[in-house]
């Protein structure tokens, strides 16, 4: 019953954490956070192994236990919300699984004696580590971004601010770069780019700012010359 009660101060833990995080930010821009922050409290809570093998002995096991399921179900949840809400690529559902795996195997320690418990806490234990291996690699993947537009300075925004679909293959400039002039609307729409100003629903359709427009970024060119950033013809 102990059990339950701590990994419910986890759940709850995590609950909290996300609604306040997601109502603040929305999910797209704290989605990564979450994860981070998940990331840390497994590793916190992974600090029990040091004090089950006597390599920490100060504090009774017992308290460091109930802190080592609070810690863990927290940062379990938080891989949850971040890998299973509009997961993106077949890596997110490895983080998913292995958090599951690693809750269960958790609870199960509790719930059962000698040698299948035993066997048990081996996986247990070998799990945490590969889960947050798994997260690290998962989330290098949007760091992997130099060939195509380096994430440095301004640019080192959440994903949701240039990709407008949920698999990451269009992205947007306009939602940072504002085009809120007649001029630049009317360039815009004599090559047949959606005006200023879209919809949401509407930057699914909309041109790669990419395809016209070249920049320079770290003594690196990307993109295209066909227009040029400061384009503004005369309006008849």
């Amino acid at each position: 019953m102990q059990t339950i009660i701590q990994i419910g101060h986890g759940l709850v833990g995590a609950f909290l954490i996300s609604v306040a995080l997601i109502r603040k930010f929305g999910f797209g821009e704290i989605r990564h956070t979450l994860s981070i922050i998940g990331a840390i409290s497994i590793l916190v809570a992974n600090l029990y192994f040091f004090r089950s093998k006597q390599i920490i002995r100060w504090g009774a096991r017992q308290t460091w236990l109930k802190y080592h399921q609070r810690f863990a179900s927290l940062g379990l949840s938080l891989v949850f919300i971040h890998s299973a809400i509009q997961p993106h690529t077949w890596h997110s559902w490895i983080a998913f699984l292995l958090a599951s795996a690693n809750l269960g195997t958790g609870m199960a320690t509790s719930f059962t004696k000698g040698r299948i418990r035993k066997n048990i806490l081996r996986i247990h234990s070998l799990l945490a580590p590969i889960l947050l291996i798994s997260v690290i690699l998962h989330g290098s993947r949007k760091l992997d971004h130099d060939d195509f537009f380096p994430l440095a300075k301004e640019h080192d925004v959440a994903c949701v601010k240039c990709h407008t679909s949920s698999t990451y293959e269009t992205y947007t400039c306009l939602l940072c770069h504002v085009h809120n002039t007649r001029e630049i609307q009317f360039a815009h729409e004599v090559h047949g780019v959606i005006p200023y100003d879209p919809q949401p629903r509407d930057l699914e359709t909309i041109a790669e700012c990419l395809d016209c427009h070249l920049t320079k970024i770290n003594d690196h060119e990307y993109g295209r010359r066909r227009a040029n950033w400061d384009y503004n013809p005369p309006i008849q």
